[in-house]
């Protein structure tokens, strides 16, 4: 909240997301920033001394998460996507520290979906928190849930939405003409900066972001006309990836976890695309304005592919 303490949370905030969120916290004056971190986390020693760190057990013991929390306005919580459901105690923790406004560990589509939170684990652990959260209301805990679709640049590094880099494959959910919303990383954290901000706006209600929206083929597309390359194409046939997938994830594959998400994101039908669905607040949060072709060009530079290196948005 303005003038006062915001708390990050994450599994190690050093992370993907979470650096990038606690780097646009710090940049705003007007926050005061303090990091919860876990005992085994190896990122801590990685965290900027510009926040105040707080380290608790990696089981969270409650007593440990509200005096950690107490004198925050503001929960902000990274955690990694397979174990969000542990943002329930976390929200009792807030609760009784007296914490005005969560955010929850959301990011990517509409986990209010009941297709979505069928398919994957992640999507219906995250609907729940949403759900819980709602049960708090009137605990004067206030909430906000960004869904931002899915970040292209973060997707080319992690071989994520089919995409393989390194062998220059990209693997087709079906078609791969599901559209799907996308946001960048700095789009997100900025929007974050914003509602914290003004959060009389957003409270109690899922704010959806997105760029642009985009399909796998004309992500692929996109990236062989500007470098020049051809890519492999393979696909997936989701009537039996689906069940595969679901087996495998009831039997401990992390992999087939990540493969039920990512068909969530590029299949099109589960709520990730937003623009026909949801208003978009880009516009109200003065996010800029980004494209597919500039959004590809950055993501090229940040894996230093040739030509490429350097290129950073302006």
């Amino acid at each position: 909240m303005p003038g006062r303490n915001s708390n990050l949370t994450d599994h190690q905030a050093t992370g993907s997301l979470g650096d990038i969120l606690l780097k646009s916290l710090l940049s705003e004056p007007a926050f005061k920033v303090t990091v919860l971190t876990r005992e085994s986390s190896r990122g801590r020693t990685r965290i900027t001394s510009a926040a105040r760190v707080i380290t608790t057990a990696d089981s969270y013991p409650q007593e440990d998460l509200i005096r950690a929390f107490q004198g925050q306005d503001a929960v902000v919580n990274a955690i990694t996507s397979f174990s969000v459901a542990e943002q329930l105690k976390f929200i009792d923790a807030a609760v009784a520290a007296g914490v005005k406004r969560y955010i929850p560990s959301e990011y990517g589509l509409d986990n209010n979906n009941s297709a979505a939170r069928e398919l994957s684990p992640v999507f219906r652990d995250k609907g729940r928190v949403q759900d819980y959260l709602r049960l708090k209301e009137d605990t004067g805990l206030t909430w906000t849930a960004i869904a931002c679709g899915m970040w292209i640049g973060w997707s080319i590094r992690n071989n994520f939405l089919g995409l393989d880099y390194g062998t220059r494959t990209i693997t087709l959910t079906d078609d791969g003409r599901g559209r799907f919303s996308t946001t960048t990383l700095a789009n997100t954290a900025l929007a974050l900066n914003r509602i914290l901000l003004s959060p009389s706006s957003t409270a109690n209600q899922i704010v959806f972001l997105s760029d642009f929206a985009t399909t796998q083929v004309e992500l692929v597309e996109t990236i062989e006309r500007l470098t020049g390359e051809t890519w492999r194409r393979e696909s997936v046939n989701t009537t039996e990836a689906i069940p595969a997938l679901t087996e495998a994830w009831s039997k401990g594959s992390t992999e087939a976890g990540y493969g039920l998400i990512n068909i969530g994101f590029t299949k099109g039908t589960y709520s990730g695309h937003f623009e026909p669905l949801y208003q978009l607040r880009n516009r109200e949060l003065a996010l800029p304005t980004r494209d597919l072709e500039e959004v590809v060009r950055e993501a090229l530079g940040e894996v230093g592919h040739p030509g490429f290196e350097g290129y950073v948005h302006r």
